[in-house]
């Protein structure tokens, strides 16, 4: 990247640690990077290297047992490290976006498609009843759906994997993020799905002008998609 532009987002020097028996035990090890406006970077490396936890500290979304005990992240040039929940709820609702790696389990399995899509848009602002139905079925259609009305009365159980991720994709976007982090959004899905949803990320990426971390195992398909790559090892050391 140019070197007068300033990153988006800059990790510097992350460590993550999960307690155990009262001590904290480091189990990610000196992560840095950053994301800079408009480009796709993927994070890839091994299974079990900490390329999901880095994701969720990132948002502040780390599972009971896990913190951050070093390091810094920097987003617009404000750390968020020790943000508290109320000020970690604007970040994921307005700034940056999270897709999680089971799209079955981001969405509940009683409630519509549409139901669902319109509590995520009510996070932000009220919506005439009329002005909602339009602007869903146009954020349904420009993740690739042709027939909207019979998707948004469907049950995520209803629907493939492929699909169900391309909802979800549609969510996190009517949120207008800065950046979207996809963590392993193609994992369920075969070879024409996984292509299918990386092409969709890299147009998203263009109308809605966003930056995205792509979160993946896949290297084929993450060179083919990404304009930065950084490999992560086991631990999480950056290489």
């Amino acid at each position: 990247m140019t070197t007068n532009i300033k990153p988006l987002l800059s990790v510097e020097h992350l460590e993550i640690s999960f307690q155990d028996a009262g001590n904290f035990q480091p189990i990610v090890h000196d992560v840095s990077f950053q994301i800079y406006p408009g480009e796709i970077v993927a994070l890839t490396g091994p299974s079990g290297c900490g390329k999901s936890l880095t994701a969720h500290s990132i948002v502040g979304l780390l599972e009971s047992g896990c913190k951050v005990t070093n390091g810094q992240i920097y987003y617009k040039d404000k750390n968020i490290i020790d943000y508290d929940l109320k000020n970690w709820q604007t970040l994921r609702r307005d700034e940056i976006a999270l897709l999680i790696q089971d799209s079955l389990n981001g969405l509940n399995p009683i409630l519509t498609v549409k139901k669902q899509m319109a509590e995520t848009l009510k996070q932000k602002k009220k919506w005439p009843k009329k002005d909602m139905n339009i602007y869903l079925h146009s954020l349904l259609n420009q993740v690739g759906f042709t027939d909207s009305d019979y998707i948004l009365s469907s049950y995520p159980f209803e629907l493939s994997g492929g699909m169900r991720q391309r909802i979800l994709l549609a969510m996190m976007l009517s949120l207008s993020p800065k950046i979207f982090i996809a963590d392993e959004p193609t994992t369920a899905l075969d070879i024409i799905n996984r292509e299918k949803v990386l092409t969709l990320l890299k147009e998203l990426r263009q109308k809605f002008e966003i930056s995205v971390l792509l979160i993946s195992h896949d290297n084929e398909s993450i060179n083919k998609f990404a304009d930065r790559v950084i490999q992560m090892d086991q631990g999480g050391i950056l290489i």
